[in-house]
Order: structure tokens, then C-alpha cells, then sequence
């Protein structure tokens, strides 16, 4: 009985780079999509944040026009000079 060994076959050079610039192409794009990933809950963070910004906004807009109105009553302020003008 005989015993056949088949030789290891090995990549050529030119294959064995081949095979390594796609690795490398492959980590790096991992890492890209992690990146984009990062950003973009960062800033869906900063996207909610600045909405409930804009409402505490508004809702102290709203009270600080009420209380002008009760001051003054129905009238148009000039936020440059602070002038007051009667509406009728």
C-alpha cells in the first residue's frame, strides 16, 4: 500500500496581494460604515435636542408675548427700539 501526499499549493505573489488589498479594502469599509454610523446618532442627538429646544423656545415666547399684551394691551413692539404702538 502507498501512501500519496499531495503537495500544498500556494498563492502566487501577485494573488496573495490581491487577497490582502481586498482584506484591507474590506476593514477599512467596516470601519467608514462604524464612523457614518457615529455620526449620524450624533447627530440625530443633536436633532432632538435642538427640537426641544425650539419648544422650550416657543413656549417662552408665547408666555413673555402674554405677559407684554396684559402690560401693554394690543399693541406692536419694535424689538430694535423698544417703541410701543397702540393697535386699535
Amino acid at each position: 500500500m502507498s501512501i500519496v501526499t499531495e503537495k500544498k499549493q500556494v498563492l502566487t505573489n501577485e494573488e496573495l496581494e490581491t487577497l490582502k488589498d481586498l482584506q484591507n479594502k474590506t476593514q477599512a469599509l467596516i470601519q467608514e460604515l462604524g464612523e457614518i454610523e457615529l455620526s449620524r446618532l450624533q447627530l440625530n442627538d443633536r436633532y432632538e435636542a435642538a427640537k426641544e429646544f425650539l419648544k422650550e423656545l416657543q413656549a417662552t415666547e408665547l408666555e413673555y408675548t402674554k405677559s407684554l399684551s396684559e402690560k401693554y394691551g394690543k399693541s406692536q413692539i419694535n424689538p430694535e427700539t423698544g417703541e410701543i404702538s397702540k393697535i386699535e
